[in-house]
């Protein structure tokens, strides 16, 4: 297995599915007059880019030195983004608790990306783990 490969293309294809989801999303926000969801789509995609950046060099440095712990990693991983996802969410209702609408669809948009994101990278991990094991 060629870890270098195997972490540009977690790169690559996590950068394309934001990506994705950013441009789509802008243009519902634009056809349907909700520019309101234009933070939620800047929070959502830093965030998870943060996340998935950090995630694929964890990936990279576990995977060189001790790759009998990748499932560990996993399980660690998968529990700090949902421990940090609920701390952004919380962040951004404190910081809008006067704005219900607003919390609304943060929290719906936050929630399709964090979704999204989760369902990739299990997939994602679990085709390269089903052929390194081969």
């Amino acid at each position: 297995m060629d870890i270098d490969k195997t972490a540009s293309s977690y790169n690559k294809g996590a950068l394309w599915i934001l990506c994705t989801l950013t441009a789509l999303g802008l243009l519902a926000a634009q056809v349907s007059g909700k520019m309101i969801l234009l933070s939620s789509f800047i929070v959502s995609t830093v965030f998870h880019l943060l996340c998935s950046v950090a995630y694929g060099q964890a990936w990279k440095a576990i995977a060189r030195q001790s790759p009998e712990t990748l499932p560990k990693l996993y399980l660690a991983s998968s529990a700090f983004r949902l421990i940090a996802a609920a701390v952004v969410m919380l962040v951004w209702c404190f910081f809008n608790r006067r704005d219900l609408e607003s919390i609304r669809w943060f929290a719906a948009v936050f929630i399709v990306y964090y979704v999204v994101m989760l369902g990739f990278d299990a997939i994602f991990f679990a085709k390269v783990s089903k052929n390194s094991n081969k």
